[in-house]
């Protein structure tokens, strides 16, 4: 009779935490549905921010290291009622500066290859880490969500330019020590000196160095791997 009651009672148990469980996850799928939109003007505001503080470090002659801290960014209205408004953080996560070389170091966590290493240009990598954090219209947060995007850096203008991102979302699926890097694809046509016709459409970096009175045109691109770590991985969702 008694072990009759007690695996009633362990259904019941079981059944419940089920219930539960379920609409946990209806709840999670209803406040990532909710808040997607804003995650992504969030994420854009923080980026933008990110984008301007590495220009103005470049331009006076690099980002400091150890690598600076940023204040975070103040809550602002995410839609036009303002009864969602974000508020993001910005942390950089490279742990060394980008070592050049022939090839990548295997014990550092990242690899750019084919950046542009001419001293004019001197490219390399800057990574962070971007939280947008969703507050209701009394500032509760009620979402979080983190994503990893790395920055090519130049010595001359732009100064910065957005190399790749990944969302954390994805960890379950993607390493978490590949932030993703699409800026160092290897050109079709590395010389600039080729003709405009013959010039391929990608991303990466060319330098010509060229005669003022006859125009004469010279390569002067040097090509290289660049290495570089990062220390913080993506978290994802949450709640």
């Amino acid at each position: 009779m008694l072990a009759g009651i007690l695996a009633y009672v362990a259904l019941i148990a079981i059944a419940a935490a089920t219930i539960l469980s379920a609409g946990m996850a209806m709840t999670r799928m209803s406040i990532e549905r909710m808040t997607r939109p804003y995650f992504s003007s969030g994420y854009e505001r923080a980026a933008a921010a990110l984008e301007q503080s590495v220009a103005a470090d470049m331009q006076r002659g690099g980002i400091p290291y150890p690598a600076p801290s940023f204040t975070p960014i103040p809550a602002a209205c995410a839609n036009s009622a303002c009864t969602y408004l974000t508020a993001e953080t910005i942390m950089l996560t490279q742990t060394a500066p980008a070592t050049p070389g022939p090839a990548c170091d295997s014990s550092q966590t990242n690899c750019a290859p084919n950046v542009q290493t001419n001293s004019y240009v001197a490219e390399g990598r800057v990574s962070a880490q971007i939280t947008v954090n969703v507050l209701n219209a009394q500032g509760y947060s009620i979402a979080a969500r983190t994503g990893t995007v790395v920055l090519r850096t130049f010595d001359s203008p732009p100064y910065v330019a957005i190399a790749g991102a990944r969302d954390g979302a994805f960890d379950n699926v993607l390493s978490a020590a590949n932030a993703g890097d699409d800026g160092g694809a290897p050109p079709a046509t590395p010389n600039p000196c080729a003709s405009a016709s013959s010039i391929s459409d990608d991303t990466a970096v060319r330098v010509e160095y060229r005669n003022k009175d006859t125009s004469a045109c010279m390569d002067g691109s040097a090509w290289g791997d660049s290495s570089y770590s990062t220390h913080v991985a993506p978290t994802g969702w949450s709640p």
